[in-house]
């Protein structure tokens, strides 16, 4: 029986695990050569290696992988997550965003990015039924 749960899920987190660092990279542009503002955007590439290496792990079979599917996928559901939340603070500041996008637009790219990421855990979690 082919796990087409875990198929979907594998794809998601590719396509999730080269989106995040390139997104950013685009997002915060202005800021890329700014070394104070260095953790502020490399965090996204940090996150797209856990999916990447989970999806690796996952295709050369190795013992519990599909675990370390899900559990990349709950980390970096978990790190979006705080990063979604603190979006809206700069609409409680006259700061806005501080990429080139406007504050409204990120916020709603950010929830969009969530909802798939609990996706992805949850075609993981799924996946993990099959034998």
């Amino acid at each position: 029986m082919e796990n087409k749960p875990l198929k979907i899920s594998l794809r998601m987190a590719t396509i999730m695990g080269v989106f995040l660092p390139l997104a950013e990279t685009v997002r915060r542009s202005n800021q890329i050569v700014d070394l104070a503002r260095f953790l502020s955007w490399f965090d996204d590439y940090i996150l797209g290696a856990i999916l990447l290496i989970a999806v690796y792990l996952v295709k050369k079979k190795i013992n519990n992988s599909i675990s370390f599917l899900i559990a990349a996928w709950g980390f970096v559901s978990g790190a979006l997550f705080l990063s979604f939340l603190g979006q809206f603070e700069y609409y409680r500041t006259t700061t806005g965003d501080p990429g080139i996008f406007s504050t409204s637009f990120v916020a709603i790219a950010k929830g969009l990015i969530l909802g798939y990421m609990l996706l992805g855990l949850y075609m993981a979690i799924r996946s993990n039924s099959y034998k």
